[in-house]
């Protein structure tokens, strides 16, 4: 079955990247579009015809990018009555990935942290610039059950692509008391005035980079991959590799209202500010 594609349809300038984005994937993958507009529940007469103006222009978009392709795709397009959020979650359960276009300058962050956090599917966030000239699919690894599917998602995209799977782990030094750090081999610095020790957490963000890439190694041995182990704030540094990037890959956590209260969690900080299309995976 073909993958399905559902993008958010809006009157931010971002939207004609996500439905080019989306629209080029769909190409390559043959992919089945639904472009989705929202009217208000009470059916002001105006509110229609604006959804379906914008819906008729992002049409044509599609409709000239596969013109210049040759591809055919199935396009259709569809308007919703109430909040677009809700309704794209809402769509989630049937699809596999739904796109939303971010600009700063709409303040699409609420919008964005409701559908990552409710969607059953992947969910795309694409931002209003260009990627010509990037290389490489970024994913970022840690230690959570997440982790496993958001890195074959990556490898899966980077091998499609014939990009290089650039695998990140962070960690910051943890500080620790002094008859826990062993022989003092990772030992960084020096002690605070609480008694704690730096703790150099590199080797162990190593083995869990290496262990998280065992698999994605026998099912692509052909591929690209390169590790980035770096002390850094996670979200700086996925951020930071995603500006040379074609795509970011992250995990997220969880389902639901509460999800969406996890301002400080790295996925939510990267959908925050995307520097290149991003991917979340659940």
């Amino acid at each position: 079955m073909p993958e399905r594609i559902v993008v958010a349809v809006t009157e931010s300038a971002s939207t004609e990247y996500a439905v080019a984005w989306a629209a080029a994937r769909a190409v390559d993958r043959d992919a089945h579009v639904t472009l989705v507009a929202a009217s208000p529940e009470d059916r002001d007469d105006e509110a229609v015809p604006t959804a379906r103006i914008l819906l008729d222009a992002e049409g044509a978009r599609v409709a000239e990018i596969v013109a210049r392709t040759g591809v055919d795709i199935a396009v259709e397009t569809r308007i919703v009555r109430g909040d677009l959020a809700h309704r794209l979650v809402e769509a989630s359960d049937t699809v596999e990935l739904i796109v939303i276009g971010h600009d700063h300058a709409d303040h699409h962050g609420a919008l964005v942290r409701h559908i990552v956090s409710g969607a059953h599917a992947a969910v795309a966030v694409i931002p209003a610039a260009g990627s010509v000239g990037r290389q490489g699919v970024v994913v970022g690894i840690d230690d959570s059950d997440v982790t496993p599917a958001a890195v074959a998602f990556a490898a899966d995209e980077a091998a499609r692509q014939g990009q290089p799977l650039i695998a990140a782990s962070a960690w910051l030094p943890a500080p620790m008391p002094g008859d826990l750090t062993g022989s003092g081999d990772y030992l960084i610095g020096s002690v605070d005035p609480a008694g704690l020790y730096p703790v150099d957490l590199a080797p162990v963000a190593t083995e869990r980079i290496e262990r998280a890439l065992e698999p994605v190694r026998a099912a692509h041995p052909t591929l690209d991959v390169h590790v980035r182990v770096e002390e850094a704030d996670a979200a700086q540094l996925l951020t930071d590799l995603a500006r040379e990037a074609t795509l970011l890959v992250v995990g997220t956590h969880g389902r639901g209202a509460l999800a969406r209260f996890f301002l400080g969690s790295v996925s939510t900080a990267v959908l925050a500010d995307p520097t290149s299309p991003t991917i979340a995976v659940r």
